[in-house]
């Protein structure tokens, strides 16, 4: 699907992030001058030099220097423990940028009608309704704070944001368009949402812009339209003297009034569920990238990629999420492939770096397995599950290879036919207790 990965409501595009601007104070200019004196004097390739001058930057107020000497150690070691504590402590001691390369090239792209909104870690550039926005808002802080949750469940090392994170936000789902295929290549219209490591953003459009819901309200209408022929048609029998009729019309009226509040409700909260759970999504690929957990540097296999996404997709961001929580409409659709023994096998689907063209059902049934694949694996396999995502960052796979894809599934969790006995297993036993 050239170069994206992407499922109904959700998709990435595949790139390398841009470097970020520095919003920190400017250190003494001597201490510029020793640093670029001891940089130049290093030897190329000594990783305990470059930790030597990054420790010495920090003790002398050369934040960003520093960061920067530890990241450049951890994208050549990334299980570094030395430079990651340290890059943790020189995170810590400067304010989180707002602008960045990032920031600059979403606002130069954008119209100035754009509304800038700020939390504590992200930059939200909307054109849609203030209400709404400040809702997802609050929905990508939540996202970072059970991301790292898992992290630490997992006893994973995220990085430190190099800068607030940014998030675009359309009102119309047409602008929304326009916007994905001129500045991201962005041309599967169908997703609701996707993120772009190239710019290090993720864009979505308003849940209400869905054409599902769009075309149900608009029905909905059209029943408030009736209501109201019925309304009139009572009132007019009334006039007449026809009055058991006029009751008959006011009461069918009243039936047809609780069903039209009934499907409103359904409705927006269908709109809210797409919404939400797009937003999860799209923002757990963004802090994967962001933070190294997955490096940009690496082709990796859809399981892991959009099995991370799904597992932490939630209707609710007031509650716990991630793995270790079900969600619902994803459980009970791979349940329903479950009974029906319509599973992909696990010794194909873990080699796939892009879906095999098999039309929508074959990405359906795809992406209920990864969801269900990584639920299990976070509860059950966790420590070969770091082990993987570790071996990744260390060897990474650097275009599609679903022969070392599978030598490095293996590596980390066994017998890839044991293990999805074990899982099965699992699941049909869950499966059978569910039923009455």
């Amino acid at each position: 699907m050239r170069g994206v990965l992407a499922v109904v409501g959700c998709g990435v595009v595949l790139g390398l992030s841009a470097p970020v601007s520095a919003e920190t104070p400017s250190p003494p200019p001597e201490a510029v001058r020793q640093f670029q004196q001891r940089q130049a004097a290093l030897p190329p390739g000594g990783v305990a030099l470059q930790l030597d001058l990054a420790d010495w930057a920090l003790d002398n107020g050369l934040l960003f220097q520093a960061e920067q000497l530890y990241r450049l150690v951890l994208a050549r070691d990334p299980l570094n423990p030395r430079a990651y504590e340290a890059l943790l402590r020189a995170a810590d001691e400067r304010p989180l940028p707002r602008r960045s390369k990032a920031y600059d090239d979403a606002r130069s792209h954008l119209p100035p009608r754009f509304t800038e909104y700020q939390t504590k870690r992200f930059i939200v550039l909307s054109d849609a309704e203030s209400t709404w926005t400040r809702r997802q808002a609050q929905r990508l802080e939540r996202t970072y704070h059970q991301f790292h949750r898992f992290t630490r469940r997992l006893d994973l090392r995220p990085l430190p944001l190099k800068h607030k994170l940014v998030c675009i936000l359309f009102k119309d789902r047409d602008a929304y368009r326009g916007f994905a295929r001129t500045h991201d290549d962005v041309t599967d219209f169908w997703i609701a949402g996707y993120y772009a490591p190239m710019h290090d953003r993720v864009v979505f459009y308003r849940g209400d812009a869905n054409p599902s819901v769009v075309k149900a309200r608009g029905q909905l209408d059209e029943m408030r339209a009736d209501i109201a022929s019925l309304d009139r048609e009572a009132h007019q029998a009334e006039r007449e003297g026809r009055h058991d009729w006029a009751d008959v019309l006011r009461q069918h009226g009243q039936r047809y009034r609780r069903h039209v509040k009934q499907e409103t409700r359904r409705v927006d909260q269908f709109a809210e569920q797409v919404s939400t759970a797009t937003t999860v999504h799209e923002t757990v690929h963004q802090l994967s990238f962001h933070t190294g957990i997955q490096s940009p540097r690496c082709q990796y296999p859809l399981w892991l990629s959009e099995g991370l996404a799904t597992a932490f997709e939630t209707d609710s961001t007031g509650h716990a999420f991630g793995p270790d929580h079900e969600y619902a409409p994803r459980r009970e659709m791979f349940e329903q492939l479950l009974r029906e023994d319509g599973l992909i096998d696990l010794a194909e689907l873990v080699t796939w770096a892009s879906i095999p063209d098999g039309g929508d059902e074959l990405v359906h049934g795809a992406y209920q397995q990864f969801y269900a694949l990584m639920t299990w694996m976070s509860r059950f396999r966790t420590q070969e599950l770091r082990c993987f995502l570790e071996s990744m960052l260390i060897h990474p796979v650097r275009s599609p290879d679903s022969t070392r894809y599978r030598q490095l599934f293996e590596q980390a969790f066994g017998d890839i036919d044991r293990l999805e006995a074990a899982w099965l297993r699992y699941e049909r036993s869950r499966l059978a207790d569910s039923l009455p």
